[in-house]
């Protein structure tokens, strides 16, 4: 069960949905209110992904909105990806956070430095394998 999931059961309606699919990856916004939203990315997140990243990002943060990033089904993320996480969240004065980023997002994530995004602040060598 994702963060996504668990919120859609104490959530029941969603002001707005939108959704980016590529043949490689898929973005989905979910706004469960005016201050709080998660975008749920899945897929490879590999240059093509950047543009629609940075666009999603930058209308949620613009509305003001707390904004969680579900990482759990990236299977590939390129550092082009998480600058545009990165400079939203230093736009944004940290309302955005990454939640349950899979080992390659992670280790992308950690090696440019970003790991104070991550919601559980572990660093991946105190990870279980």
């Amino acid at each position: 069960m994702t963060v996504t999931d668990i919120a859609r059961l104490i959530f029941k309606e969603r002001d707005s949905d939108s959704i980016v699919q590529d043949a490689r990856y898929a973005i989905e916004v979910e706004s469960y209110s005016p201050s709080y939203a998660v975008l749920r990315v899945s897929g490879d997140l590999d240059m093509s992904s950047r543009t629609a990243m940075t666009h999603n990002l930058t209308r949620l943060t613009a509305s003001g909105a707390d904004v969680l990033i579900d990482l759990s089904a990236v299977s590939f993320m390129y550092s082009g990806a998480v600058n545009a996480v990165i400079t939203s969240a230093l736009a944004s004065d940290g309302s955005v956070r990454v939640f349950a980023p899979t080992r390659p997002a992670r280790m992308v994530i950690e090696s440019l430095g970003a790991a104070a995004l991550l919601v559980d602040h572990r660093p991946s060598s105190l990870l279980p394998r």
